[in-house]
């Protein structure tokens, strides 16, 4: 039987996982971080009290960068 080895696509998402984290923490601080595809600036959208149906992460105005997050309390 022939083994498979996953250890490059692990390496690719882990990257990928750190890369996400570190522009999510710099929008957190207000830095302005732009979309590696278009140039626009990315927005980070938060939870309104108010608004619970709104759609809560980061994207840019085209919507070539579209991350999805989840709020706890």
């Amino acid at each position: 039987m022939h083994k498979l080895d996953f250890s490059s696509i692990n390496n690719s998402s882990a990257l990928s996982f750190k890369q996400q984290k570190n522009m999510i923490k710099k929008l957190g601080k207000g830095a302005t971080v732009l979309c590696d595809s278009c140039g626009q600036p990315l927005k980070l959208v938060t939870p309104k009290k108010s608004d619970k149906q709104r759609k809560t992460g980061v994207s840019c105005a085209k919507g070539c960068t579209d991350i999805e997050l989840e709020f706890s309390a």
